[in-house]
Order: structure tokens, then sequence, then C-alpha cells
């Protein structure tokens, strides 16, 4: 079985920075919705919403074990 070297990350002030404000935002919203709730209005959330890719990110193709390596076709 062929193996590669581990692929080394770098995490830049710019990551950090960018860490810190989607995690305020978020707790931001949190804070918002649960005083929105606690007054008696009805906010509609989408649970699946954190598996969604951000508008930025490039969707990644999930594919099975099989279907990498070729076993699954059909003549």
């Amino acid at each position: 079985m062929l193996r590669r070297k581990p692929t080394a990350i770098a995490i830049t002030s710019e990551d950090l920075a960018a860490f810190e404000e989607a995690r305020h935002r978020k707790l931001s919203k949190e804070n918002f919705t649960q005083g929105q709730a606690s007054i008696g209005s009805h906010v509609d959330l989408d649970p699946s919403d954190e598996l969604k890719p951000l508008p930025g990110d490039k969707a990644k193709i999930v594919r099975s074990r099989e279907e990498r390596i070729g076993i699954n076709r059909r003549p």
C-alpha cells in the first residue's frame, strides 16, 4: 500500500482572526435567538446549516472507496 507524507498545516494570524470573528458572530446569533425565544417570537433554525459549506468554500465531492478505485463500474 502506498502512503504519502503527512501534510503540514500552518495557522496564520489571519486564520485565527477569521475563526474568532466567526465564533463571535455565532455566539452573538445564538444569544440573539435565545433573547427572541424568551420574548415569544419564533425563529426557524435549520440544524443542518452547520454541515453546509460556507459560500467561499468549495464543495467537496465525497465518494465511497469503491467509487474512488473504480470497482463498482457497471458494464
